[in-house]
């Protein structure tokens, strides 16, 4: 990579779906879409971006994001949109680097997924995220 790639958004874990609506009430965020993610069992859901960059929420239904931070949730990633992300994984792997996952995720909107673990960032999880093609008529 060799510009930084925008950031698409950030990703918080909460609890509970309640906590997350109150989260977004309190900080003034209101809903833009929301999707479920089955490779992570969980409830997603994004804020509109009134020129700020979107939040998204993540309520997790079992999985393997219950357990996160204990169970309270949290700062969970950060999101950057790149054109391929079969592009990123071909320049981090000569570094000793993967993906999480093998096969790339269909994420809770109009794109595919796929993270960095926190393990090669000094603890901090980056998600890639590929837009797809019918981006602006699917959510």
């Amino acid at each position: 990579m060799n510009s930084a790639p925008p950031l698409h958004h950030v990703g918080i874990i909460q609890p509970s779906e309640a906590e997350a609506n109150g989260l977004m009430t309190l900080l003034g965020l209101k809903e833009d879409y929301r999707g479920y993610v089955e490779n992570w069992q969980a409830l997603c859901t994004f804020t509109r971006p009134e020129g700020v960059t979107p939040i998204e929420f993540v309520v997790p239904n079992g999985g393997p994001l219950a357990k996160f931070n204990k169970g309270f949730g949290g700062l969970h990633h950060i999101a950057l949109t790149v054109p391929s992300i079969d592009a990123v994984k071909a320049c981090i792997e000569p570094e000793g680097m993967k993906l999480l996952n093998e096969t790339h995720v269909k994420g809770a909107g109009p794109f595919l997924c796929n993270f960095l673990s926190p393990i090669f960032t000094r603890g901090i999880q980056v998600e890639f995220i590929e837009l797809l093609s019918n981006a602006g008529e699917d959510r």
